[in-house]
Order: structure tokens, then sequence, then C-alpha cells
């Protein structure tokens, strides 16, 4: 069966987001960039694409606990390069400042995980965690003593996630 134009398009559209990235992502994120915060391609369409890519083996699945996260496969990179060129010129511009402005925050999201709970005796529990798609690099749970600091950890953790990765790396290596 043949493709339409349009479905093309979409399909090297996905596959062009992915090589700008250079980062896995999860199916929401994808959705998020192609079409949420861009419109360049209708939700639908975008999850259409990005089976149809996974069933042709340019982008593969990862598990990486309950999610999964899909990063462009070499076959996919050989179909970019083969039909670049029928992405609009204007297109890639816009996709290229696009994943500039915003690729460390998305690899941020996806990398540095955090959650807070409160416990029985009214403390509150931070769970912090730095993962790679196929491992997690630290593991770090807390106590603080109310609400409000652990809301500030919370918020402030794909910030200083980095930098205290490295300090406590650097610490605990010397």
């Amino acid at each position: 069966m043949e493709q339409s134009e349009e479905e093309l398009l979409n399909k090297l559209i996905v596959l062009f987001v992915f090589d700008k990235m250079d980062i896995a992502l999860d199916y929401n994120s994808i959705i998020n960039i192609c079409y949420t915060q861009t419109n360049w391609i209708m939700p639908l369409y975008c999850m259409d694409a990005i089976d149809k890519l996974v069933k042709a083996n340019f982008i593969h699945a990862v598990s990486r606990g309950r999610e999964k996260l899909y990063t462009m496969t070499p076959d996919g990179r050989a179909c970019l390069a083969n039909f670049y060129s029928r992405i609009p010129e204007s297109l890639r511009q816009e996709i290229s400042d696009y994943v500039k402005e915003n690729r460390m925050s998305f690899k941020r999201r996806q990398e540095y995980m955090h959650t807070y709970y409160k416990n029985k005796d009214g403390t509150y529990t931070v769970w912090l965690r730095v993962v790679e798609p196929s491992s997690t690099l630290l593991d770090l749970k807390f106590v603080v003593a109310n609400n409000r600091t652990a809301k500030y950890i919370h918020e402030n953790w794909e910030k200083k996630a980095a930098s205290i990765y490295l300090l406590l790396h650097d610490q605990l290596t010397e």
C-alpha cells in the first residue's frame, strides 16, 4: 500500500525530531514536542507515525520500569538521510530552533525523577533519582520536617540534579 506524502512527512518529522534531540524520549514527550507545543503533527497522526516507525525498525522502544523510551535506530538515521530533503527547509529550521531551546528541559524531565510523600509521623520523604534508559545512576531518599521543604526540593531537583550528582560522585570517589 502506497503511503501519502503527508504520512511520509509525518514520519520524517518524527525522525528529524529524534535526530535533533539525540536523547531517548517517552511517548508523551514525542506527542508534546510534535503537537502540543508546536502543532507540527496532529496527535493521532503522530501516534500512527510512531507505531509505523517502530514496526519498520526506524525507532526502537526500551523499557524503563513501567514506561518505554524511544530512540532512533541506525536504519532510522539512514532513512532520514535519504529523505531529509522532503522536509521543507523552513520546518527543519523551526524544529532545530525548538530543539535548541528545549532539549535540556526534556532531558531533565526524563532523567531526573522526583516525588515526595507524607509519612505517618508527619514528616515527608523526598525521593530523588537520576536515571538513564537502561540504569539508575542515583537513587536518594531522605526525610524532611515539613511539606514546604519537601515541595521546595521537589520543585528544584531538575535544576540541581546534575550538580548534586557530580558533587556526591566527586566527594565519594576522592
